[in-house]
């Protein structure tokens, strides 16, 4: 058995969200957290991508999307 509960056969595990937002806050430890926002922005990008026109409606009408785009006054251009 290894330190994380496997045998040394098993395959490894499926990664989860909360290890992908650990890659980029790792990511700009190692050089600025203007990394981590990047990797952030690249990681929704290929999410955006794979996304099915069903899922691409649920993202744009969820609540937490809907109070962002809100609190940026409507626009995607900084101020």
């Amino acid at each position: 058995m290894t330190t994380d509960g496997n045998s040394p056969g098993d395959a490894a595990p499926e990664r989860q969200l909360a290890d992908y937002l650990g890659f980029a806050r790792a990511h700009g430890a190692t050089s600025d957290s203007r990394q981590w926002i990047s990797d952030l922005e690249d990681m929704l990008r290929v999410a955006w991508v794979l996304m099915t026109p069903d899922q691409l409606a649920a993202f744009r009408g969820h609540p937490d999307i809907l109070a962002i785009e809100e609190a940026a006054g409507g626009t995607s251009a900084p101020p």
